[in-house]
């Protein structure tokens, strides 16, 4: 079984972030965001996005933000990753939300996602809440076995072409 390390992202991550946030978008999304815009995303542009939220870590970190990555203590790669802090909602049912979750398929079961949710967001018992994409079932399956439940609350994603359903932990 393998073990793993969570921690801060860190410069010199970028690159293995993109990676990995590319092949999870690529590997979970499909049929449920817009198959072009999804076909066309690069790790290239991801590890931009990554440059950016590493240079501003310091500064979202004093606002309540957290963003961990999970390493495989084997090889050292990034295997997932997560971010939860402050809600970015008006109306926000709760007063922290998980921004995102993410880990490789080849890694789904192994726990690491819990770890990383449990991280950004704190214990098991705090409430939160969380968008994912309306289809995808085994999130939903995922986070109801962590006490989050749809509140039939949902939007519609313009850049993605997706439809958003919220997932709230009371």
């Amino acid at each position: 079984m393998a073990s793993y390390t969570i921690r801060d992202v860190r410069p010199g991550d970028e690159e293995q972030l993109g990676t990995a946030h590319v092949a999870i978008w690529k590997a979970t999304y499909a049929g449920m965001m817009n198959s072009a815009k999804l076909d066309a995303i690069r790790p290239c542009d991801r590890i931009e996005r990554w440059e950016r939220i590493i240079a501003r870590r310091d500064e979202e970190s004093s606002r309540g933000v957290r963003t961990r990555c999970a390493v495989d203590s084997s090889d050292a790669r990034i295997v997932g990753f997560a971010t939860g802090g402050p809600p970015r909602d008006l109306d926000a049912p709760a007063s922290t939300e998980l921004w995102s979750l993410n880990v490789v398929p080849e890694h789904h079961g192994t726990g690491i996602a819990t770890d990383l949710m449990t991280d950004v967001i704190g214990g098991t018992d705090e409430p939160a809440y969380l968008w994912l994409a309306a289809g995808n079932e085994r999130a939903i399956a995922f986070y109801r076995k962590h006490r989050f439940e749809l509140d039939g609350t949902t939007v519609l994603d313009p850049e993605w072409d997706c439809l958003n359903a919220r997932m709230v932990r009371t």
